[in-house]
């Protein structure tokens, strides 16, 4: 009798701790996906470099006019050879 009702007593602590652990892990699941969801990301804005396609933080950008677009580059290097590329 006194083994039964041990028994009973740890699988019931056993149950209680696994359910415990899975909901937390839930839980925690499920808020990160929300965070991650709502987190809005607040950085500088990249654009292309149209030679060899690289992105680049645009405050740190090479700009040229070119055609009467104003096109970013990487370097002064790319922006050469954009430029001799597309003289017309």
């Amino acid at each position: 009798m006194m083994r039964g009702l041990l028994f009973f007593l740890a699988i019931f602590v056993v149950y209680f701790a696994i359910k415990t652990v899975v909901r937390s892990a839930v839980r925690s699941y499920h808020d990160d996906d929300e965070q991650r969801r709502s987190r809005r990301v607040i950085g500088d804005e990249m654009v292309l470099d149209p030679e060899c396609h690289t992105y680049v933080v645009k405050d740190r950008a090479i700009a040229r006019r070119i055609r009467g677009t104003l096109t970013y580059f990487c370097s002064e290097a790319c922006a050469r050879q954009y430029e001799e590329k597309n003289r017309a």
